[in-house]
C-alpha cells in the first residue's frame, strides 16, 4: 500500500502513468525510495530538481545497470514495459526520481 507523503512525491509529480485510486499499485522505484529515504529526505531532493511536468514525459539516457535494478524487478514488467523493453515511453516516477538524485549526486 502506497504512503501519501510518497505518493504525492513520487507519483503525482513525476509519474505519467499515475492514476488516483489505484493505491495499492506501486513501481519498483517507488519501494526503493520509500525502503531507503524518508518522506522528508526525498521532498528536498525532489525540490531541488526541475518541476514534475518538465521531466515526466522524457526518456533519460540508457542505463542498463538502473533497467536492471529498478525494471526487471518491478511488477508492472511482467505486463509489459514499454520503457524497459524498447525505450518507447517514458519510464515510471520512481525511475525518473532514482536517476535524476543519482546524476545529481554523482555527476
Amino acid at each position: 500500500m502506497k504512503d501519501k507523503s510518497y505518493t504525492e512525491i513520487i507519483c503525482r509529480k513525476f509519474c505519467k502513468y499515475y492514476k488516483e485510486g489505484k493505491e495499492e499499485l506501486l513501481c519498483r522505484g517507488y519501494e526503493i525510495l520509500r525502503d531507503n529515504l524518508t518522506a522528508h529526505e526525498l521532498e528536498m531532493l525532489a525540490g531541488s530538481l526541475k518541476s514534475g511536468d518538465e521531466i515526466k514525459n522524457r526518456i533519460p539516457p540508457k542505463n542498463n545497470e538502473m533497467t536492471e535494478l529498478v525494471c526487471r524487478r518491478c511488477d508492472f514488467f511482467i505486463d509489459g514495459c514499454d520503457f524497459a523493453e524498447n525505450r518507447s515511453g517514458p519510464p515510471c516516477g520512481g525511475y525518473i526520481l532514482i536517476s535524476k538524485i543519482i546524476s545529481r549526486r554523482f555527476c
